[in-house]
């Protein structure tokens, strides 16, 4: 009877240590887990030190074209004398960004709207030109950074890069016709609201025409 006791004693003493080991177990993981996450992990703020409004413009835009474009630079740094390996730079940068062009119609003369004995509207249209250019953060990133063992990383490269891309960006809607596209659209969209306030005729006169006096 004694020893049946003693067994069931050492029993409950075993599933004891067990129940033990088991919590000790799982309250180091999150302790652990708690100093990585305070200690290890950098904690990132973003701290607002002033926001002012510098300038109120009035906008006279009309956009009426856009396009999205992708483009893919490098950008490197070298030395004539010294290998790329041991002091070079260079980084490889995939943007994606957006073009918008329209009319800028604060540069609409008063002599470039009149109407014809027959009721012709007649529109001289400024020159369109790109409005907007930006670069999407969200889908740009860096494909690829070598730098030299002997080199430390240019802190602007990438600025330089984002730059580059964005110039690129803008060649490239221009080099797709987006200014002809902006044309065509303004037109239509202008003749369309001209219509709609009961000018049945419209026309539209070439920027590059020359003006005649009436």
């Amino acid at each position: 009877m004694q020893r049946r006791r003693l067994l069931l004693a050492l029993g409950a003493v075993a599933v004891a240590a067990v129940i033990a080991l088991t919590t000790a177990s799982v309250v180091w993981r999150m302790a652990k887990r708690a100093v990585v996450t305070q200690v290890l992990t950098p904690q990132e703020k973003t701290v607002d030190l002033g926001t002012l409004v510098t300038e109120v413009r009035e906008l006279n835009r009309l956009e009426t074209a856009s396009m999205s474009v992708m483009h893919v630079g490098r950008v490197t740094q070298s030395y004539n004398l010294v290998p790329d390996a041991l002091a070079g730079d260079e980084i490889m940068f995939l943007a994606k960004g957006d073009v918008i062009a329209g009319f800028d119609l604060s540069k609409l003369r008063r002599q470039d709207v009149w109407r014809s004995p027959d009721g012709t509207v007649n529109l001289r249209l400024p020159p369109p030109e790109v409005l907007v250019t930006r670069v999407d953060n969200k889908e740009s990133h860096v494909i690829a950074r070598k730098t030299g063992v002997f080199r430390r990383a240019d802190v602007d490269l990438e600025t330089r890069a984002r730059q580059h891309a964005e110039e690129n960006i803008r060649g490239e809607a221009l080099k797709k016709g987006v200014l002809a596209m902006a044309s065509t659209n303004g037109e239509k969209k202008l003749a369309e609201l001209l219509h709609t306030l009961g000018f049945e005729k419209v026309r539209f006169i070439s920027a590059q025409a020359p003006y005649v006096a009436r």
